[in-house]
């Protein structure tokens, strides 16, 4: 432990915070930060609330900015992001402090990992709540200064990122290559098949690898010759092999002859049959020629035949034209637009093709939903998936919980938007 990191915990360890915060027990240090196990209250008691301190020595003249920065942290609401419940300035024996008190975690990923390699599908968990968090935070103008397994932990049944930490960036900044960098650390995969699921979470099309070219020109140079003798270590020849199944390797020589697609055979036996069968049908024995017809006596009345009936043709029937309607969207739709409303948000793209494909995809197997694509006027090239429309915030819960029982997603989050 270095000596400043020393010399904050044997001065604050037991010292009891503004707003009753007690720290207990030191945990860890971090950057010029302590980390501290708390108890919210004056007492240490198996009733008090646990949560977890951290504490930076305030370098600045007041520590407005970071203090600003948990203000803003502290009103984020995701199920994925560590909830920041409270900040503030504390001074002991001259030293200043700002603190920030956050939920109590029951884990870390770190040591779960430390346990063993987590299953595929806990992976896949793990990295789905890491992408929903950051997406969320990219659309509040904020990012995690770190993203690996100690900054990711467990509280009760939820994963969640830590907060205590964001930084201001961009709204359009990128983080693929910090997921990715944090996904090799979880992920049990083998490394192909790591991409392809990160690619797949992104919502990325697929990778697609060249074919050599042999394999795809056509084999127009296909010719017939006798097989030749099985190959031998004094053989001239090598073993012939279909052509549509291996290519020819540089060493082997293009004269070689190839076995003949068995297309080319069907394809002229169905010629000559044609041709037979044309012939027959236009020869004087040939089924189709009709009968000459026979003199009629002059003495016998010519035969007449009735004549057929012919059926009605029935009116053609007048299409049916269906009333279309549009779909019902709740008592969200009749609220009047240019204020603030709620929505429900269940997945974000930085493509409109593909939202609208997501939007399919749900409306399918959740009509009840009523998804459909929202691009906020705030956040200019982000695509949401918005379920239900806009809405009253009670209505935007219900609807959160509709969502999360059906299982559609499990970061399902609701946020006030400006139409």
């Amino acid at each position: 432990m270095i000596e400043g990191m020393s010399e904050l915990r044997e001065r604050w360890e037991g010292v009891s915070l503004p707003g009753d915060y007690l720290l207990t027990r030191w945990v860890s240090s971090e950057d010029n930060a302590g980390i501290f196990d708390a108890c919210s209250g004056t007492e240490a008691g198996p009733d008090a609330a646990r949560v977890t301190v951290k504490l930076v020595p305030q370098t600045d003249a007041d520590g407005s900015a970071q203090l600003g920065l948990w203000q803003r942290t502290k009103g984020l609401e995701h199920p994925h992001l560590r909830r920041l419940l409270d900040f503030g300035r504390a001074e002991l024996d001259g030293q200043i402090v700002l603190y920030a008190v956050l939920e109590r975690a029951d884990d870390t990923l770190a040591a779960a990992l430390r346990q063993g390699p987590l299953s595929e599908p806990e992976a896949r968990e793990v990295l789905g709540a890491a992408l929903s968090a950051m997406r969320y935070l990219q659309a509040q103008g904020l990012a995690v200064s770190i993203l690996d397994p100690d900054h990711v932990v467990a509280v009760g049944e939820n994963i969640k990122v830590c907060t205590h930490g964001l930084r201001e960036v961009p709204a359009d900044m990128p983080f693929r290559r910090e997921l990715a960098a944090f996904w090799d650390q979880v992920s049990p995969s083998p490394t192909a098949k790591r991409k392809e699921i990160l690619r797949e979470a992104l919502g990325e099309p697929p990778e697609v690898s060249a074919a050599p070219l042999l394999r795809s020109e056509p084999k127009a140079d296909a010719v017939f010759a006798p097989p030749l003798p099985p190959a031998s270590s004094n053989s001239p020849y090598r073993e012939s092999r279909p052509a549509d199944e291996v290519p020819f390797s540089p060493e082997e020589s293009p004269h070689v002859a190839r076995r003949t697609p068995r297309w080319i055979f069907v394809g002229a036996a169905a010629v000559v049959l044609l041709i037979l069968g044309w012939n027959f049908w236009r020869s004087p024995d040939g089924p189709a020629q009709a009968p000459l017809p026979t003199p009629v006596s002059t003495t016998t009345p010519p035969r007449t035949v009735p004549p057929v009936a012919s059926s009605p043709v029935p009116a053609p029937s007048r299409p049916v034209v269906t009333e279309s309607k549009p779909s019902p969207r709740g008592e969200a739709s009749r609220i009047a637009p240019g204020k603030a409303m709620w929505r429900v948000i269940a997945f974000t793209y930085r493509s409109e093709e593909a939202a609208r494909h997501k939007v399919k995809q749900v409306n399918e197997k959740h009509p009840d939903l009523k998804a459909g694509v929202f691009s906020p006027r705030e956040k200019k090239g982000y695509y949401l998936v918005a379920l239900g429309g806009r809405m009253t915030r009670d209505d935007a819960i219900r609807v959160q919980r509709q969502a999360r029982a059906e299982r559609l997603a499990h970061d399902v989050y609701i946020q006030n938007y400006l139409d």
